[in-house]
């Protein structure tokens, strides 16, 4: 379970990380956080998470945490009215974020130094501050499941597009998502669809969409990639960055695949793979393990299948079902999760109302092993305690130096320490964590120094860390 598992390997990262680098002070805050959730927490998938927990494990699993007044506007709402919001949100005006990023909106033969920045910059900006945070969650879910990254796309324009595909299907029909993504230019440089030919099929998308993307291994053949490449052969990316389908290059042979017959294209193959059996059990399985826990039960697994599979594929209804479920509301679920690097840091900024520098953000994610656009593989990013390391760590422990004008924290502080602290773990931290902070924020003098040492320890507690 990646909760137990992380706070062994955090009490000993955290030692050899801290030590050289902060002293004793972050140090001992880290291991009496350790060893006081370790005592803490009961597991199991029959008792409840408490009333004062569930809005908080909500929104850090539907979303990227909140500030106090968003924290209570979901809390005057409600368990069911809460998760409602948060599912429907196509209502919800967010004309107030920045449409696009700072970047050059076509193909160039070498993009500008410094659109990477600017295009993460864009994402995490919209993370932080949407009034839509399922649907930007959602989107990130999937950026790691059809992982696509640039230093093989090499262009912006073509990521931030397929990003907006993404957002546009994020809770839509799984086969039109699949559908978009199999003609995506990006898609098609990543896997080297743009360069399969009827004469010269290329396996990878072939492969990857039953590997990765839909059924998994074990449910497919070799003649299986060999059938579905021919059938994806013929598309192209025009000069502009967009693609098209050249039937030229199709090959309009007869092909079996997955025990069927037919003159298959990709519209066909993606409608065979959308509605497979073992695509409903992927796909339930790995929505559950993103928003509750890992080793779901085959019960459980099953019920979310049969969810996929009676609403053909909606992604909503799937999301819905696990959102409402006792497994999601069971201790089992409670802080079960590493933070990813992205949740980490914009759950810290959304909740605390800050702001950090771009570069700053874009270095702190990339040495975290979570830059967004990035991805160092088709299949994704790691995830639990393989987030957690020495290395991973200092940077951890680095970042909260880097966050400016915290006013939520900051406008808290003036209540009590403990207030203060809850603008990010809003449960509360238990009273032996609390004087540790306690003890070494007295010896400061000005409130600046106060809250930045506090949000300092605070984000070092497994508390904040788990998700």
């Amino acid at each position: 379970m990646n909760r137990r598992a992380f706070l062994k390997i955090a009490a000993i990262a955290s030692g050899a990380a801290i030590a050289g680098y902060y002293g004793p002070e972050l140090l001992d805050m880290a291991n009496t956080s350790v060893q006081s959730l370790d005592n803490q927490l009961q597991f199991g998938a029959t008792s409840f998470v408490t009333d004062d927990q569930k809005i908080p494990h909500l929104l850090r699993r539907a979303g990227f945490g909140a500030s106090p007044s968003e924290l209570a506007y979901f809390e005057s709402l409600g368990v069911t009215s809460a998760v409602d919001r948060l599912l429907n949100y196509e209502s919800i005006d967010d004309s107030g974020l920045a449409s696009e990023p700072g970047i050059t909106m076509a193909l160039t033969k070498k993009p500008p130094v410094g659109e990477i920045v600017n295009l993460v910059g864009w994402w995490v900006e919209r993370m932080i501050n949407t009034p839509r945070p399922l649907e930007e969650k959602m989107t990130m879910f999937w950026h790691n499941h059809f992982a696509t990254a640039i230093y093989k796309v090499r262009y912006p324009y073509l990521m931030f597009n397929q990003n907006q595909l993404l957002r546009t299907n994020a809770m839509g029909n799984f086969r039109d998502l699949l559908m978009g993504i199999t003609d995506d230019p990006a898609m098609l440089i990543w896997l080297d669809g743009a360069r399969s030919k009827k004469n010269a099929p290329n396996e990878n998308y072939g492969r990857e969409v039953m590997e990765v993307f839909t059924m998994g291994v074990g449910n497919y053949t070799e003649d299986d990639v060999k059938a579905a490449a021919r059938a994806f052969t013929g598309y192209q990316i025009d000069k502009s960055g967009n693609s098209f389908f050249n039937p030229n290059q199709h090959d309009n042979g007869m092909k079996t695949f997955l025990g069927q017959t037919g003159n298959f294209g990709p519209e066909d193959i993606v409608n065979i793979l959308a509605s497979h059996p073992a695509t409903a059990q992927s796909i339930s399985r790995k929505l559950f393990t993103y928003f509750a826990y890992d080793d779901p039960s085959d019960d459980t697994v099953n019920r979310l299948a049969n969810v996929y599979t009676t609403t053909d594929g909606n992604i909503k209804a799937v999301v819905e079902a696990i959102l409402n479920s006792d497994e999601f509301w069971s201790t089992q679920a409670y802080l079960a999760l590493v933070k990813s690097p992205v949740d980490y840091l914009t759950t810290a900024l959304r909740s605390l109302g800050a702001t950090a520098n771009p570069k700053a953000i874009v270095a702190t994610l990339n040495n975290m092993g979570q830059l967004p656009f990035d991805p160092p593989s088709v299949f994704g990013w790691p995830d639990g305690a393989a987030w957690i390391n020495t290395s991973t760590m200092i940077d951890r422990y680095n970042f909260p130096l880097l966050i400016r004008n915290p006013d939520n924290a900051t406008v808290a502080f003036e209540d009590s320490l403990d207030t203060a602290t809850r603008t990010l773990f809003p449960e509360g931290l238990p009273s032996d964590v609390m004087q540790v902070i306690q003890q070494s924020t007295d010896s400061l003098t000005s409130t600046a120094e106060k809250v930045r040492n506090l949000i300092r320890l605070t984000m070092s507690t497994p508390y904040y860390n788990l998700n």
